[in-house]
């Protein structure tokens, strides 16, 4: 039996549906489908979704939300479909030679003799789960090649963080975070989690798992800044509490990504817990926070060295960091991250310039 994987991503918005309409050339002429195609090689499926999506619909879509599988057995083939799910798009369905495009109302499109088996997902008890946050589904499909649906199964995933795993990082590793200093506290931590959250939506992954990465990413940061990656992970992995939650093959990704995570790496994250938390990790929150950040990194650690030249170094740092050529990176794409790097490389290109806002914003700190 031949098998392919496959993406579909469902573009919802008031009670209506992108689809599309295969014409004359296609076999299934006629037929109304979901949005989606074949996952090419070392493509990840949330990519997939978006390329497939404009090249059907001429749309481009982000912030997708994974919602599970759906496998759909025909009598000599069978397919496996990454779900996904949006509301956040630009522009209108296109017309296409080999297919067509149309936003849909759900109950007219479920009228339709015509509508191949993904389209069942918008009937009830499925659109409630496609459409909630909370939970994940694998469903299980066989048809006959008129459509028509012999077997059906269904599957719910809980897709929540572990109460009791949450409760023991709470209290017993974000304390540990009043050993760094400011730039890499608890505060910064907290960012780095609900980002690296708000990125794994997009990926079929362990949340557990993301959430711990997060969490212990930076906690070996007092030892030693250089490496401190290492030291991370080394914390982790002594942490005998935490292994209870994980199989030993999740606490060696988990280990991995912890070390993967920092932006100078020389070296691709391992993983995609590794790629999402470096990611989440290349935080801009404003271009003044940026430099407060350096300059207390430069008090704390070279305390001796003149205010001019520790000015100096704050700029050469961060020109290092987020200039033209810096080395933070994202290994997945984060709009909000391009976006503040974007106005960083335009303040820094004038040098004179940003070391006067360097300069206004330690006297605002020393003011307080």
């Amino acid at each position: 039996m031949k098998e392919r994987h496959a993406v579909r991503c469902f573009l919802v918005e008031n009670g209506k549906v992108v689809v599309t309409r295969y014409k004359e050339k296609n076999q299934k002429a006629g037929y109304y489908e979901i949005p989606g195609g074949k996952i090419e090689e070392k493509e990840y499926p949330r990519d997939t979704a978006i390329r497939e999506f404009k090249e059907e619909t001429g749309m481009d879509i982000k912030n997708l939300t994974y919602k599970g599988k759906m496998t759909l057995e025909y009598p000599d083939r069978k397919f496996y479909f990454d779900l996904f799910r949006t509301n956040t798009y630009e522009g209108t369905p296109q017309d296409f030679e080999e297919n067509t495009s149309q936003w849909m109302d759900i109950p007219e499109l479920l009228s339709k003799e015509k509508r191949l088996a993904t389209i069942l997902l918008l009937e009830e008890p499925y659109i409630s789960y496609l459409l909630d946050d909370k939970n994940k589904i694998n469903v299980f499909v066989k048809v006959n090649e008129d459509e028509n649906i012999l077997d059906i199964k269904l599957e719910t995933i809980i897709d929540e963080i572990n109460p009791e795993l949450q409760n023991y990082i709470e209290t017993e590793i974000f304390p540990l975070y009043e050993r760094n200093e400011p730039s890499h506290g608890i505060n910064h931590i907290h960012t780095v989690i609900n980002r690296s959250l708000n990125i794994a939506k997009e990926y079929e992954v362990n949340k557990n798992m993301v959430y711990t990465v997060a969490a212990y990413h930076d906690l070996g940061h007092y030892i030693n800044p250089k490496i401190h990656e290492k030291l991370s992970a080394d914390i982790f992995m002594k942490d005998d509490k935490i292994k209870k939650w994980f199989t030993e093959e999740e606490i060696q990704i988990i280990k991995e990504a912890i070390e993967d995570h920092r932006a100078s790496s020389n070296h691709e994250p391992r993983s995609i817990y590794g790629k999402i938390v470096s990611t989440a990790d290349r935080t801009i929150k404003s271009i003044d926070v940026s430099i407060k950040r350096a300059y207390i990194y430069y008090i704390n650690n070279f305390p001796s060295i003149p205010k001019k030249e520790r000015i100096q170094k704050v700029y050469e740092h961060l020109n290092d960091k987020y200039g033209p050529n810096g080395y933070a990176k994202t290994y997945l794409y984060d709009e909000e991250f391009a976006i503040a790097k974007k106005k960083f490389i335009e303040a820094l290109s004038d040098k004179d310039t940003f070391i006067k806002r360097i300069e206004k914003v330690i006297e605002h700190m020393e003011e307080n």
